[in-house]
C-alpha cells in the first residue's frame, strides 16, 4: 500500500488542492476500484481542507454512518481485517464517504475513492491531542490500527493523508506513518527558510529512526510570467528563472553548514527536487499550454483564487493556458512519486 503525505510548513499553500489534482492523475495510473481503493484521511481536525473540499462536513458530523478521525482515534474497532471475511472488509470501507466522482469518475465507481473526515461539530466531536503536549499513547495505537493497518489489511491500494501544517501533533504523525511526503511550500522567503528547517528536523529523526522517507520538495502557486526584472542582493534577476536558481541553492547540499559530511549526503538523497525540472516532452497532454523550461513546480492557478477545481475533469474548452499547465505539473509530481515509492 502506497502512503503519502500532503504537507506544507505554513499554511495557504495550496496542499489540499495540490493533493486533489495529484491524486485525480494517480487515479487515472493506478486505477483503483471499490475493492483496492485509494484512501484519503483529513488529519487536519482544525482546519479540515479536504473535508470542505469533497463537501463532506456534514456526512463526519454525527458519527453515525461514517467515522471520522477523531473517532477512529478515540474508539476501539477490535476487528482483525487481516483474518477478516470478505464482507467485513467491504463494511470496513463502507465506514468512509465515497468521493470519487470528484475525481471524475463515475457514480458507479466513485467507491474506489474513498475520505476519512474529519468531525467539525465541536459539541458532538471526540477531543484529540492535535498538540501532542498529552500523552495519548491509546489514540495513537488507534490511529495506526483503525486507520493504518486496517486499511492495508482491507486492501487499499493507496492512503493519502493531507496534514495539518507546521509541526502539529497529527502533522508529524501522519508523516511518520508515509513512505513519501509531498512538501508544497510557496516560493517566497519565509516559506522558503521555514520549509528548510523543517525538512533538517524531518531528516534528523529519520536518520536517529533509521527511516528512509522521500520529501518531494513542490514549489505552489508559482508565477509563470517570464521576463519580469526584480532586484535581489542589489542584483538585477529575471523571473522564474533566478528564483528556481535560488531555490535549488538553498535546498541544495554544495554550501550546506548543517549537520555532518553523512547527513548532508542523507538530505541530498531524500529531498527530492525533481519538480524544479521542466516538464518532460511525453507528459505534455497540451502541446501549446505554454509550459517551458523556465516552469518548475505548480504553477499560480487564477481560478484557485475563487474556486477550487480538479483541472482534470473539466472540459478542455474550459481550461485556460495556466490550466493546461498545471495539469502537466500534477502529472510530473504524480510520476514522482511513483517513481520514489518502494516497490
Amino acid at each position: 500500500m502506497l502512503k503519502i503525505s500532503f504537507y506544507s510548513y505554513k499554511g495557504g499553500s495550496g496542499r489540499s488542492t495540490t493533493a486533489w489534482n495529484t491524486i485525480q492523475r494517480l487515479v487515472e495510473i493506478m486505477d483503483p476500484t471499490a475493492k483496492e481503493p485509494f484512501v484519503i484521511v483529513d488529519t487536519d481536525v482544525e482546519s479540515a481542507g479536504s473535508t470542505f473540499l469533497y463537501n463532506a462536513e456534514k456526512h463526519f458530523n454525527s458519527d453515525r454512518k461514517y467515522w471520522s478521525v477523531q473517532k477512529r482515534m478515540t474508539d476501539s474497532d477490535d476487528t482483525n481485517y487481516f483474518e477478516a471475511s470478505d464482507s467485513e472488509k467491504e463494511d470496513f470501507f463502507k465506514g468512509m464517504h465515497p468521493v470519487g466522482s470528484f475525481f471524475g469518475l463515475p457514480d458507479d465507481k466513485k467507491a474506489a475513492v474513498l475520505l476519512i473526515g474529519a468531525n467539525l461539530d465541536r459539541s458532538s466531536t471526540r477531543v484529540v491531542d492535535v498538540s501532542g503536549d498529552s500523552d495519548n499513547k491509546e489514540q495513537i495505537k488507534n490511529f495506526r490500527k483503525n486507520i493504518m493497518k486496517a486499511s492495508k489489511d482491507c486492501g487499499a491500494k493507496a492512503l493519502f493523508f493531507d496534514t495539518p501544517s507546521g509541526t502539529q501533533f497529527l502533522a508529524r504523525k501522519s508523516i511518520e506513518e508515509s513512505e513519501i511526503v509531498v512538501c508544497c511550500m510557496r516560493p517566497t522567503s519565509q516559506f522558503r527558510e521555514g520549509t528548510r528547517r523543517q525538512l533538517i528536523d524531518f531528516i534528523q529523526t529519520d536518520v536517529r529512526t533509521n527511516k528512509k522517507r522521500k520529501y518531494i520538495l513542490t514549489p505552489t502557486a508559482v508565477c509563470v510570467d517570464s521576463g519580469q526584472k526584480f532586484i535581489f542582493n542589489g542584483e538585477e534577476c529575471v523571473y522564474p528563472e533566478t528564483a528556481k536558481d535560488i531555490i535549488k541553492r538553498e535546498f541544495g547540499t554544495e554550501n550546506m553548514q548543517d549537520g555532518d559530511d553523512d547527513f548532508r549526503q542523507v538530505f541530498g538523497d531524500n529531498v527530492i527536487l525533481d519538480m524544479l525540472k521542466p516538464t518532460p516532452a511525453e507528459m505534455k497532454k497540451y502541446p501549446n499550454s505554454d509550459d517551458n523550461d523556465s516552469v518548475f513546480g505548480i504553477p499560480e492557478i487564477k481560478r484557485f483564487k475563487w474556486f477550487e477545481a480538479c483541472l482534470g475533469k473539466l472540459p478542455e474548452d474550459e481550461l485556460s493556458s495556466n490550466d493546461k499547465m498545471a495539469i502537466h505539473r500534477y502529472e510530473y509530481l504524480a510520476q514522482t512519486i511513483l517513481k520514489y515509492c518502494n516497490p
